[in-house]
């Protein structure tokens, strides 16, 4: 008689890594290779269908003879685009001296975590070439000097995304991938490699992958187009995204006010003041941005 197989208790893992129709699954610091029932999987992994697998997926899988099958994806706290993740904690916005910060995109990459209830962390990194006046965001989210050049920083920004799963945001060249390597301590793997790793920049491959640092702290190089670009929300709604305006808002004239130009906005008396003019402004330009889109998909 041949070797009798029994399905095992079902067990709870985290998808690390999906290529083509396999996965990989983190379980009780274990690694192992998953393929998921047809019905969960779904047909296109391009696709936003709830049932898809995506990695950062907290899953439920079992052995079933001699494969391990996933039988159940849990629950989202949210999830990306390109690269495709989920059950994102963190973002890591990453900027520095060259090039020269683009602080507008900064606001929309704070305003999709604000969104998608991710905690944003303003990084200023290359801090060994000069250092960045932030000053307009000390009371917007943490903020975290490094370098990766010198390692400094690099301990406390750990202690701060420990047991954590975070992704990376910035423009080119601001050193994302340079402070994976130095936050991974690996010399040996070369940005260019740690880029084909996961695959940046693709959309039509079909390998994804998150980077496990230690225990439950996980990392992506970069969360994609996604979270560069200001997310669908209506244009009246942003200014609940700016936290700078709660302590005056509820005494505008009314309770819609928007804060671009309604008869007595509190908010407005405050600009320059309390709240920053050149933030008040990178607002209005999304707000402005928001309207625009809004109006071109009525036309």
């Amino acid at each position: 008689m041949g070797k009798e197989y029994k399905k095992t208790k079902t067990q709870t893992g985290k998808v690390i890594k999906h290529v083509a129709a396999r996965f990989v699954v983190l379980s009780e610091g274990k690694r192992v290779n998953c393929i998921a029932r047809k019905k969960i999987r779904g047909k296109d992994y391009y696709s936003d269908a709830v049932d898809e697998i995506l990695v950062g997926d907290i899953v439920e899988f079992q052995r079933d003879r001699d494969v391990f099958i996933i039988e159940k994806v849990l629950p989202r706290k949210n999830q990306l685009l390109r690269p495709y993740v989920s059950n994102i904690d963190t973002c890591l916005i990453v900027i520095s001296p060259i090039p020269e910060p683009d602080f507008l995109l900064v606001d929309k990459v704070i305003v999709n975590c604000l969104h998608q209830g991710i905690e944003p962390i303003l990084v200023i990194n290359k801090v060994d070439i000069e250092k960045i006046d932030v000053s307009d965001y000390e009371k917007i989210c943490p903020i975290y000097y490094t370098s990766a050049n010198t390692n400094e920083g690099l301990d406390l920004l750990l202690q701060k995304i420990d047991g954590k799963t975070t992704c990376l945001a910035g423009q080119s060249a601001v050193g994302k991938s340079s402070l994976i390597n130095a936050i991974l301590n690996n010399n040996r793997q070369s940005i260019g490699e740690l880029s084909r790793q996961t695959q940046r920049g693709t959309n039509t491959t079909r390998i994804t992958e998150i980077i496990n640092i230690k225990d439950n702290t996980y990392i992506v190089d970069t969360c994609g187009f996604s979270m560069l670009e200001t997310i669908d929300i209506e244009p009246e709604d942003l200014r609940f995204y700016y936290e700078e305006f709660e302590e005056f808002r509820n005494d505008c004239k009314f309770n819609s006010c928007t804060h671009i130009n309604e008869p007595d906005c509190e908010v407005l008396k405050h600009v320059g003041k309390e709240i920053s003019l050149k933030r008040y402004e990178r607002y209005k330009t999304i707000y402005n941005e928001l309207i625009e889109r809004r109006n071109k998909r009525y036309e």
